[in-house]
């Protein structure tokens, strides 16, 4: 695997960002809609749970980043990522603003009390 297919994999995500021009790749951290956590799961029920598309980045080895990308209908949050190629985190991080800011997508926990003495401006 190490010898032929995660070069291959790493071959054709940067030759796809290589021949279309791409700043990155920007897809759904998750590929499922999240779902609550059952306080008292079944043991012989199925796993919870899913996949993550975030392999993209653990096979080719390029920099993604994750960030906040609002919620469900349930109000569960939901995130977007941006995978680069080599040595485009700096990029990555302003596109990865570039979104945050204009989407303002992230909200406090509401069952995170504040911190003594911290005030924090979303």
């Amino acid at each position: 695997v190490r010898d032929h297919a995660l070069p291959l994999i790493r071959g054709v995500i940067g030759g796809l960002i290589e021949s279309e021009k791409l700043d990155a790749i920007v897809y759904p951290t998750s590929p499922t809609r999240p779902e609550r956590v059952d306080p008292d799961p079944d043991p012989e029920g199925e796993p919870g749970g899913g996949g993550s598309a975030v392999i993209l980045a653990n096979m080719s080895g390029f920099p993604d980043l994750i960030v906040p990308a609002g919620f469900t209908g349930r109000g569960l949050p939901v995130a977007i990522s941006f995978l680069g190629p080599a040595f485009s985190e700096p990029r990555l991080l302003a596109l990865g603003y570039a979104f945050e800011s204009r989407t303002q997508a992230r909200r406090l926990p509401v069952t995170t009390p504040a911190l003594a003495g911290e005030k924090i401006d979303y």
